[in-house]
């Protein structure tokens, strides 16, 4: 088996994102979705994929989810009873679960635990494939310590005892046809600091298996001349919008220090969203904050007060991903109102867990929210808001090479033989948690069905 990865050899850690973005992120960071909110996409690269630079969240994909996908696809594998074992396996060899202690957790997460105690809500500190974590807040950058348990750090080194060869700094470009066959892949090499190109690569195979996310992977069909064999190859684009709110409290919580986003909480009023403990790096804070206090110097004062949630949705809405003819993503997306207003609601419940937890001023991350010291208050000017007042940003890109659809219910091409996709662009539908944990859990069904 050989693997081709476009990104370098190994974590490129420093505490930046414009370093990260260079070494560690498709397109250098700079994929964007057009429509009436432009937005960031995110999607990882290097050994290790995206569980390089994510922020370690393993959530199960919820049962209701599995059980639509067991109905859509006619096929038992994906319901929770046949999926729990692989979920088991992958927690036990990625050794998750939440943080071991309170220092490891951070003042911030246990601020957010605490209101999320206090309204009742289920949730708490979340589960990371983080066995070794030291709490230094710096997961989106890589892990400078090896505490995270990212897959360059076992499952692809246990592939290579089984004789697996990687093939770094590598960008596959086109899929080889041999009428309705693929039958390899050509990619070309490049210097990892430089960008240099260097020589080309071909590699043929009996069987090729695309894991390049749910941008990279359509965008490579498309690119290669492969999608119009397939059908609805970057359609259904789903990507988790929500946004963030931002308070300040009477003690110092320390926003970028313990387990990056390590809480969470969920409400049965709001099904299909998922709030958890926000992080950013200091100089990330202060930007999102100065506007509500006077500026960058006011910011500055009072930086180690703020604290955040985020509220992920399970969206309705979809969007496309196609190429540019330089081989760039095309992206689009248009917003559901349902979504819109899910995610309205969903903010007002991340400012009414904070209050909770003691937070005496409220800021929305939207154009016009201003700051707030009451819940109504806030509420009130944030029902008003339009998609277009929204900061939004997007790392959960799925859904745009579907199984049902592109794909059978075992990931392979239909239209087009000798292909298989395993990656989150595969899922039948919005998960609704975050995709780390049920990418691999799908793509090992996926690989097991290969054999």
């Amino acid at each position: 088996m050989l693997v081709l990865e476009e990104g370098p050899t190994r974590s490129r850690f420093r505490l930046n994102q414009a370093h990260t973005c260079r070494y560690h992120m498709q397109e250098a960071g700079s994929m964007v979705a057009l429509g009436p909110t432009p937005f960031l996409v995110a999607a990882g690269r290097g050994i290790g994929g995206g569980s390089l630079i994510n922020s370690a969240l393993c959530f199960r994909t919820p049962d209701e989810v599995l059980r639509s996908w067991e109905g859509l696809l006619g096929d038992d594998r994906y319901g929770p009873e046949k999926l729990g074992p692989v979920f088991r396996w992958l927690e036990e060899s990625l050794r998750i679960g939440p943080a071991h202690n309170d220092l490891v957790a951070g003042v911030h997460n246990l601020k957010v635990v605490e209101g999320v105690r206090k309204l009742g809500l289920r949730g708490g500190l979340a589960n990371r494939n983080t066995p070794a974590c030291i709490g230094c807040g710096a997961c989106n950058f890589g892990c400078p310590s090896n505490g995270k348990a990212s897959v360059n750090l076992n499952l692809l080194p246990e592939a290579c005892k089984h004789g697996a060869r990687i093939q770094a700094d590598t960008k596959v470009t086109e899929l080889l046809l041999e009428g309705d066959r693929v039958v390899g892949v050509r990619g070309r090499m490049h210097d990892p600091d430089t960008g240099e190109a260097g020589g080309w690569l071909s590699a043929r195979a009996e069987r090729v298996v695309l894991s390049c996310g749910a941008i990279g992977t359509p965008r490579l069909l498309h690119h290669s001349g492969v999608a119009k064999r397939m059908e609805g190859v970057g359609e259904g684009l789903h990507v988790h919008p929500g946004s963030v709110v931002l308070c300040r409290y009477p003690e110092p919580v320390w926003m970028w220090k313990g387990a990056t986003q390590g809480s969470w909480f969920e409400s049965d009023e709001l099904p299909g969203v998922l709030p958890h403990a926000f992080i950013a790096p200091p100089e990330v804070v202060a930007l999102l904050v100065a506007p509500h206090l006077g500026g960058m110097k006011s910011s500055m004062e009072v930086l180690d007060h703020i604290g955040g949630v985020l509220a992920l949705v399970s969206d309705k809405g979809e969007g496309t991903v196609g190429a540019y003819p330089d081989g760039r993503a095309k992206i689009s997306y248009d917003f559901a109102d349902e979504d819109v207003d899910r995610m309205k609601e969903s903010m007002v419940l991340c400012a009414q867990v904070q209050l909770e937890a003691g937070a005496t001023e409220l800021y929305g991350v939207a154009h016009g929210m201003g700051a707030h010291s009451d819940l109504d208050s806030f509420a009130t000017a944030m029902r008003s808001r339009d998609i277009r007042d929204f900061f939004l940003y997007s790392s959960h890109p799925m859904s745009s090479v579907r199984m049902g659809r592109a794909l059978d219910a075992g990931g392979k091409a239909l239209g087009v033989e000798g292909l298989w996709v395993a990656d989150a662009s595969v899922f039948p539908t919005s998960l609704g948690v975050n995709p780390q944990l049920s990418t691999m859990a799908v793509a090992t069904l996926i690989g097991q069905g290969m054999r």
